[in-house]
């Protein structure tokens, strides 16, 4: 593309989203659909700032294998997240899911700030709830909810004892440039704040790590798997399990060899 092409291209997208701030936005596809309380889980809220509160599903299990908090991807709903949510229960697992600011039944706008905070939240009322104590418990992030989940972690180190994430983006700059052809790669550098380098938050990651990854992933490229795997120079207990398959296929690729490898986050040494 000539020069001046590129120049007229690069000001209409500029034009198109206005400021990093708005196209951040674009990494959040909310849903306001009422989530209605699935039979295995009983459902409740924690509070977001004064206004707004977070909804989130809690499947109870007696003498669970452990309990999970889950951070799902940056759309669908719990209508949907729940059955991923479902799985893991009847594998053995409790798990408490969260929706975030403006998905489902949870309020508020749903912005950076307000998901990480949501996040963070959501770590103390997992830790907090009174099933949960006295289990082992783990931290799961799928894809926008991976990259939350190492921040989360590290952040609160004592509500958690293990963490996994699939299909995780190592920094916004990443995925908004996966995402653009060439040669306007460089607009996600622009237009992108980092709010989470996820790299870097693992290097302060002591505890067990799975790392689940497609090799054929378009949407989180695999070399960003192997930057966060290669940070995590604080723990001993990591693995990057390498699969086939679109992005956030590691539940359908081999389900019982996934939560073999769970299982065994808290055997190895």
């Amino acid at each position: 593309m000539k020069l001046s092409k590129l120049i007229l291209f690069t000001a209409f997208i500029l034009s198109l989203f206005g400021s990093s701030c708005s196209f951040n936005k674009s990494f959040f596809h909310p849903n306001p659909e009422f989530v209605a309380t699935p039979p295995d889980a009983s459902s409740g809220y924690y509070q977001l700032g004064l206004k707004d509160s977070i909804h989130y599903l809690f499947y109870e299990r007696e003498n669970p294998i452990a309990s999970i908090f889950l951070l799902h991807g940056n759309a669908g709903t719990l209508n949907g997240w729940s059955e991923v949510a479902d799985l893991y229960y009847q594998a053995g697992y409790q798990v408490f899911i969260i929706d975030y600011p403006s998905f489902g039944n949870s309020t508020g706008e749903a912005t950076y700030k307000n998901i990480i905070r949501a996040g963070k939240l959501g770590a103390l009322a997992f830790n907090n709830h009174q099933k949960v104590k006295g289990t082992k418990r783990i931290i799961m992030g799928l894809s926008l909810g991976g990259n939350l989940a190492t921040m989360v972690a590290v952040e609160h180190p004592d509500c958690f004892d293990a963490l996994v994430i699939e299909g995780a983006f190592d920094t916004q700059k990443g995925a908004a440039r996966a995402r653009l052809n060439r040669p306007f790669k460089f607009i996600g550098n622009l237009l992108v704040k980092n709010h989470i380098k996820a790299h870097e938050y693992l290097k302060n990651w002591t505890k067990p790590l799975l790392i689940i990854h497609s090799t054929e992933d378009e949407a989180c490229p695999f070399e960003m798997a192997e930057r966060m795997y290669n940070s995590a120079t604080s723990t001993n207990n990591k693995e990057l399990w390498t699969i086939k398959g679109p992005h956030l296929k590691g539940l359908s690729y081999d389900f019982d060899l996934y939560l073999i490898k769970i299982k065994n986050l808290f055997n190895k040494k």
